[in-house]
Protein backbone atom coordinates (compact mmCIF):
# COMPACT_ATOMS: atom_id res chain seq x y z
CA UNK A 1 0.00 0.00 0.00
CA UNK A 2 1.33 3.37 -1.13
CA UNK A 3 2.31 5.93 1.80
CA UNK A 4 -0.45 8.39 -0.10
CA UNK A 5 -2.98 6.44 -0.39
CA UNK A 6 -2.72 4.94 3.78
CA UNK A 7 -2.55 8.85 4.61
CA UNK A 8 -5.75 9.33 2.89
CA UNK A 9 -7.39 6.54 4.54
CA UNK A 10 -6.56 8.55 7.92
CA UNK A 11 -8.48 11.44 6.96
CA UNK A 12 -12.35 12.08 5.97
CA UNK A 13 -14.12 15.03 4.79
CA UNK A 14 -16.61 17.45 6.08
CA UNK A 15 -18.50 19.88 3.78
CA UNK A 16 -19.00 23.10 5.47
CA UNK A 17 -20.95 25.91 2.88
CA UNK A 18 -18.36 27.31 0.39
CA UNK A 19 -18.97 30.97 2.02
CA UNK A 20 -18.99 30.24 5.04
CA UNK A 21 -15.31 28.11 4.11
CA UNK A 22 -14.26 31.51 2.71
CA UNK A 23 -15.21 33.85 5.05
CA UNK A 24 -12.87 31.71 7.69
CA UNK A 25 -10.05 31.94 4.97
CA UNK A 26 -10.10 35.41 5.03
CA UNK A 27 -10.38 36.36 8.80
CA UNK A 28 -7.53 33.80 9.44
CA UNK A 29 -5.10 36.13 6.91
CA UNK A 30 -2.32 36.38 9.25
CA UNK A 31 -3.26 34.11 12.47
CA UNK A 32 -0.77 31.96 11.78
CA UNK A 33 -2.72 28.91 10.83
CA UNK A 34 -2.04 27.61 7.30
CA UNK A 35 -5.63 26.95 6.34
CA UNK A 36 -9.09 26.74 7.47
CA UNK A 37 -8.59 23.21 8.02
CA UNK A 38 -5.97 23.48 10.10
CA UNK A 39 -7.98 26.32 12.02
CA UNK A 40 -11.40 24.13 12.35
CA UNK A 41 -9.26 21.28 13.53
CA UNK A 42 -7.61 23.28 16.71
CA UNK A 43 -11.28 23.61 17.35
CA UNK A 44 -12.31 20.76 17.57
CA UNK A 45 -9.09 19.44 19.56
CA UNK A 46 -9.96 22.06 22.05
CA UNK A 47 -13.65 21.49 22.48
CA UNK A 48 -13.93 17.99 22.38
CA UNK A 49 -13.27 17.08 26.21
CA UNK A 50 -15.76 19.99 26.67
CA UNK A 51 -18.26 17.82 24.65
CA UNK A 52 -17.58 14.83 26.28
CA UNK A 53 -17.97 15.85 29.71
CA UNK A 54 -21.38 14.22 30.98
CA UNK A 55 -22.31 17.82 32.87
CA UNK A 56 -22.77 19.11 28.54
CA UNK A 57 -24.24 16.02 27.85
CA UNK A 58 -27.15 16.37 30.88
CA UNK A 59 -27.17 20.18 29.42
CA UNK A 60 -27.78 18.96 25.49
CA UNK A 61 -30.44 16.47 26.46
CA UNK A 62 -32.34 19.23 28.24
CA UNK A 63 -32.18 21.09 25.50
CA UNK A 64 -33.30 18.22 22.88
CA UNK A 65 -29.97 18.10 21.27
CA UNK A 66 -29.50 14.56 22.03
CA UNK A 67 -32.12 11.42 22.49
CA UNK A 68 -34.27 11.66 26.20
CA UNK A 69 -33.05 7.77 26.27
CA UNK A 70 -29.53 8.06 25.53
CA UNK A 71 -27.28 6.94 28.26
CA UNK A 72 -24.92 9.39 30.28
Amino acid sequence: MAKEEKKRRDYVNISIPRPLYERLAKALEGTGFRSPTEYIVFLIRKHIPLLESKDVKKRLKALGYLPEDEEL
